[in-house]
């Protein structure tokens, strides 16, 4: 009998222990840089609140697999239920902040006042285009269905673990570990057309902020196209040393590397990059399922003018100065 084999294997001390070290190390240096962005006005949004949240988790994960790889033996089933639906789960996460920065993108881009974007402000169409921002929302949602889909799959099947005689409950959670891992691919490879349609269909939409988007979405495509290759393993026992049961040093390096990497990366760029500012953002994205109303829309406008009256005082502060 058999058991589907851990994604990353269980802990061991030569493989894991300088891995989980070098990522939670990783993990922690970024986290005052996104302190910042959310501290900062100029850089605060939601979206960024969420990839906070994210990588406040990340240490904690990496601190825990360095521990019980520094004492062999120690890991428990609760800690490796854990650590499998964290790894299936961080991917979606991250493409669900991704997905809030390509909506607002899409509709700004639909909005009468159209987003900055210098390369293309020449010669963008100011239309108003409402029917189009209409099915652009329809379609995110739809996006967003899915991604749910696929994170409550990911959590049944991380939760059920079962021992080696139970044989189909064991066939099952394997079929959902490859449905959720699914459904996560077919989500990022969405918000990636989603980016190339728009790219295409809407002039006004920044060039550099769907250049951007389109680096965290392609890496993102990577951890759930690595959990679809390595999941077919089966083992008697997790335990195992061997490459069925992803224990060997090679397994450990490739699910280090290929699926825990890329995400470190796009977390990394989300700090480095002032979102707010390249995607035309501001705090809370687009979260409106219909339009707003002309008595909003005046309110709305009115304040932009307001700010961009203020802005322009301030410059001529500094430059009188």
């Amino acid at each position: 009998m058999s058991v589907p084999s851990l994604v990353g294997g269980i802990v061991l001390k030569a493989p894991d222990l300088p891995g989980a070290i070098v990522f939670a190390a990783a993990y922690g240096l970024l986290i005052p840089g996104l302190i910042h962005r959310v501290v900062a006005a100029k850089s605060r949004s939601i979206m960024i609140i969420q990839v906070l949240i994210f990588t406040l988790e990340r240490p904690t994960l990496f601190s825990l697999r360095a521990s019980v790889a520094a004492r062999p033996d120690t890991e428990w089933n609760g800690l490796t239920k854990y650590m499998q639906a964290t790894f299936a789960l961080g991917y979606l996460a991250l493409g669900q902040t991704v997905l809030r920065i390509i909506r607002t993108m899409l509709v700004n881009a639909t909005l009468g006042t159209p987003a900055a974007d210098s390369e293309n402000k020449s010669s963008a169409p100011r239309d108003d285009q409402p029917q189009r921002r209409y099915w652009i929302r329809r379609w995110m949602e739809f996006l967003m269905v899915l991604q749910l889909l696929a994170l409550v799959i990911g959590i049944v099947a991380t939760a059920n673990m079962y021992p080696a005689s139970e044989t189909g409950q064991n066939r099952s959670h394997q079929v959902l570990r490859y449905i959720s891992a699914a459904l996560g691919l077919l989500f990022i490879l969405f918000l990636t057309f989603s980016l190339l349609w728009a790219w295409r269909a809407l002039p006004r939409v920044s060039a550099q902020a769907v250049r951007f988007v389109l680096i965290l979405t392609n890496l993102l495509t990577i951890p759930p196209i690595y959990r679809l290759v390595v999941m077919h393993h089966t083992t008697p026992d997790i335990h195992a040393p061997g490459h069925q049961a992803l224990n060997t040093t090679g397994d450990k390096a490739a699910f280090y590397v290929v699926h825990l990497l890329p995400e470190l990366i796009v977390v990394a760029l989300l700090c480095v990059v002032n979102v707010k500012d390249v995607c035309q953002t501001d705090f809370m994205g687009d979260v409106r399922y219909w339009d707003e109303t002309p008595e909003e829309k005046e309110k709305r406008e009115r304040k932009e003018r307001d700010k961009a009256l203020k802005a322009a005082k301030k410059k001529g502060l500094e430059e009188q100065a």
